[in-house]
């Protein structure tokens, strides 16, 4: 058994002159913080917190960390997952990479972690807005054969949709 959670970064600056380069604003700092409080289950000890390198989601990672006690040196950063990939190249990717870790949380970006939610979930998550959570349980034993038939959405929290 396999859990993957996919968070999209919070609210980050939008002009720039670099994308890669942005970093949170504070309502995107305040949301984060909001999101990862009200995340419905208990940290748990045995967590890879997996971000891509671009500021933004590193800083969301760093954020919902605290709610883990990780340290932001316990985060694990890829530029891989700034970059477009699809599911497959994303499944190979974690299959590589860890393949003996059975609960990552990926922070990254869109449209990558759409794709991703909306073919584990088959079709129920079908935009994963800024500082959204997919938490899923897949019934495999290698991230390469995660999929619709395997995966199970156990909850998404959409910011969008949660009260001020």
């Amino acid at each position: 058994m396999k859990t993957l959670v996919l968070v999209r970064h919070s609210k980050a600056e939008d002009e720039y002159s670099n994308d890669f380069e942005r970093t949170l604003t504070n309502t995107g700092i305040n949301k984060a913080q909001k999101i990862a409080n009200s995340i419905p289950l208990p940290p748990s000890k045995n967590v890879k917190f997996v971000s891509s390198e671009a500021p933004r989601a590193f800083q969301t990672a760093e954020i919902f960390s605290n709610f883990f006690n990780l340290l932001p040196a316990d985060i694990c950063t890829h530029t891989f997952l700034y970059k477009y990939f699809t599911l497959k190249q994303f499944l190979e990717f974690l299959e590589t990479k860890y393949s003996n870790e059975n609960n990552i949380w990926l922070f990254g970006h869109n449209p990558m972690l759409t794709e991703i939610a909306y073919n584990l979930s088959n079709g129920e998550i079908y935009s994963m807005p800024k500082c959204a959570v997919a938490y899923f349980e897949i019934s495999s034993e290698n991230w390469k054969f995660a999929n619709k038939l395997n995966s199970e959405l156990k909850f998404f929290i959409n910011p969008n949709k949660l009260k001020d």
